[in-house]
């Protein structure tokens, strides 16, 4: 007869006595969104609005003084007419509706070379931090080219006949963002009529405005669906008590974005931040044009859905908790990630346009202060060197201009940065789509990461569960043991131990060095791994050692397993780990 196992940890200091730590994306229920403290709405006519306020205005000026700000600004221009910013760029693509999908020729080329959705906002951003208008007479003739139908560098994306809500989503957004910069720069004539375009915006199916807010093409767990409400989301907000705006059919639908937002990340995304169609299809729906929707949310519509809650947080942490760059990679840091399911090209993906890019210009603003310093801390050890090398600085190497417009607002500078040991969650339990993730720490190319995704993924681009536990010993990846599909948190310790099991098979992850090992991996029930087994009192338990070094040798003595200065005590089938 089979025995039900579980295992519990002991914990140190002011947790002891058995007490257990929630995981960090169990928190207790809280008001979402949250109310932004002393918020003040913006009046009507009232701009910039979206990603800061006048307010901000100052501070933005100072900081383009900087070394920083001046780097970003130089790159922001290059982005615009691969020159100095002061011109439109050479080439707008065709203006006729391509007969198949597909980025088209256009795509691959220089930055500033062809006209791109974000093209107005970036001659606005210019416009603010400079004080000169002529940045924001170059919007209004980008903008012009969009009204148009002219395609862009990406032919999917246009303002006119996109390709389906999925790229009209992101064109609409970012060209709200261009309105919004541009807005004081234009006449009254000329802002009413761009206003009233996006107030009753319809470019086919699927594509009205109100169809994009609430996301009527699909469902949360495609793609397709954060891409819609996200730029549905700054479109509303871009226009909303605008002058020439009929007030009556955008109201309603800030109630409906609102709903959207929490819809992306409880139904496409768990609380975990894992994503329905996995890890490159979950970065399109939350850094092309989400994330940034959520920031304005917070600036313009005085709503936190960041703070009260992890799941918005988890849509951009987890790239910091599972990637373990490694010399020579640092172009291609997808492969230093535990990459799942679909599109996995986007991961990463830095220098190809949106869908990758800007995980750090755009994840700034989509964690806490707190957590701030530790993407901050990443920045600096991993990419700052690399990137001030290729002329990208400070996470701007996308072509688009919105990325360093957000890297330029949104980067930390003049903060302290923080290992993200001490302030970022070192695991991760996403209990939607039973993923899981564990890091021992943030030091070095040898960093160890444990993920497994313990169920199947049934949405498009099914994939899962994975067989094994899938462990990143740095650059080298082993599979070992399983956790079961319905497995839960049982146990953390602060000193880096967490259990999870399901009442028959349970695994212990140690990263508390307790072992003499730099990681340990205990697994007890029916399908422990026999290589690395000992019987306890008639109890499999398995072992498997992380690290540099000579590995221990479990002692067995009675009812108890010593493991270097870690005690597993074997109890009435419950296994307890003590130092």
């Amino acid at each position: 007869m089979k025995k039900t196992i579980s295992i519990s940890v002991a914990l140190a200091g002011s947790l002891a006595g058995g007490v257990l730590l929630a995981a960090p994306n169990s928190e207790p229920a809280k008001e979402w969104p949250a109310a932004v403290p002393n918020f003040k709405a913006p009046a009507a006519g009232e701009h910039p609005r979206l990603l800061f306020r006048k307010s901000d205005l100052a501070a933005l000026r100072e900081r383009a003084k900087t070394p920083e700000g001046q780097a970003i600004l130089k790159r922001l221009r290059q982005t615009l007419d691969g020159r100095d910013g002061t011109s439109l760029p050479a080439e707008f693509g065709m203006k006729t509706k391509p007969a198949q999908d597909g980025a088209g020729p256009l795509a691959g080329s220089p930055a500033g070379q062809v006209f791109t959705i974000s093209h107005v906002a970036g001659y606005g951003f210019l416009y603010h931090v400079t004080g000169e208008k002529r940045y924001a007479d170059l919007g209004r003739q980008a903008m012009d080219k969009a009204l148009e139908g002219y395609r862009g560098r990406d032919q999917r994306y246009s303002f006119r006949q996109p390709f389906g809500a999925l790229r009209a989503g992101p064109a609409l957004g970012w060209m709200a963002v261009g309105y919004d910069l541009c807005y004081d720069g234009w006449d009254d004539e000329y802002r009413k009529k761009v206003a009233q375009v996006f107030a009753t915006y319809n470019e086919g199916p699927n594509t009205s405005l109100a169809e994009l807010v609430r996301g009527a093409r699909h469902a949360p767990p495609s793609n397709h669906w954060g891409m819609q409400v996200g730029g549905g989301a700054l479109a509303i907000l871009a226009v909303m008590n605008d002058p020439g705006v009929d007030m009556t059919s955008i109201t309603p639908l800030l109630d409906v974005s609102q709903k959207a937002m929490i819809r992306n990340v409880t139904e496409g995304f768990g609380d975990g931040g894992y994503f329905a169609e996995g890890d490159g299809c979950g970065s399109m729906a939350s850094h092309i044009v989400y994330l940034s929707a959520l920031q304005a949310w917070k600036v313009a519509g005085g709503k936190d859905f960041i703070t009260p809650r992890m799941n918005a947080r988890w849509t951009a942490l987890k790239y910091f908790l599972l990637t373990v760059p490694q010399p020579g990679k640092l172009d291609n840091l997808r492969s230093c990630f535990p990459e799942r399911g679909g599109y996995p090209h986007n991961i990463w993906a830095r220098n190809d346009g949106m869908s990758g890019a800007g995980y750090f210009a755009i994840g700034y603003q989509a964690v806490t202060e707190k957590e701030r310093a530790g993407l901050w801390w990443c920045y600096n050890n991993w990419l700052k060197a690399h990137d001030e090398k290729n002329g990208t600085p400070w996470d701007t190497n996308s072509p688009y201009p919105h990325n360093s417009i957000l890297a330029f607002i949104n980067t930390p500078f003049g903060t302290q940065p923080v290992n993200p040991a001490e302030c970022m969650p070192w695991y991760v339990h996403d209990s939607k789509h039973a993923f899981f993730g564990f890091r021992n720490r943030w030091q070095d190319a040898d960093d160890i990461v444990v993920s497994q995704l313990a169920r199947k993924s049934p949405y498009r681009f099914a994939h899962g569960p994975d067989k094994n536990m899938l462990i990143m010993e740095g650059a080298k990846r082993t599979q070992w043991g399983s956790i079961p599909g319905n497995a839960k948190v049982l146990a953390v310790s602060p000193s880096r131990t967490a259990v999870v099991g399901d009442g028959t098979t349970c695994v212990a992850i140690d990263f508390s060095k307790a072992s003499g090992m730099d990681g340990m991996l205990v697994m007890s029930g029916p399908n422990a791994p026999a290589a690395g087994a000992v019987d306890v009192a008639g109890t499999k338990v398995s072992f498997l050692f992380l690290g540099k070094g000579q590995a221990p040798t479990p002692q067995v003595a009675g009812n108890k397993i010593t493991v270097g200065n870690q005690i597993i005590t074997v109890d009435d089938g419950k296994l307890t780990l003590t130092k």
